[in-house]
């Protein structure tokens, strides 16, 4: 079996950013993170709106063509 040595692992949190305060990469990355969640919400809100506007459309179409469905 393989045995990890600590010394690469404690280069990786080092890199990672874990413990103590966060560098200027770390707050980017946060940076960007919030960014991507304000921007995905705002899709999937227009996503949303999209498809009820094109239910609403589809349902008026229905009604002229046949007026008495439901």
């Amino acid at each position: 079996m393989l045995r990890a040595s600590p010394l690469p692992l404690a280069a990786l949190l080092l890199l990672a950013g874990c413990g103590g305060n966060p560098g200027p990469g770390e707050r980017a990355g946060r940076s960007v993170d919030r960014a991507a969640e304000r921007t995905g919400g705002a899709l999937g809100n227009a996503a949303r709106e999209t498809g009820a506007a094109l239910d609403r459309a589809g349902n008026w179409v229905g009604e002229r063509v046949d007026p008495g469905r439901r």
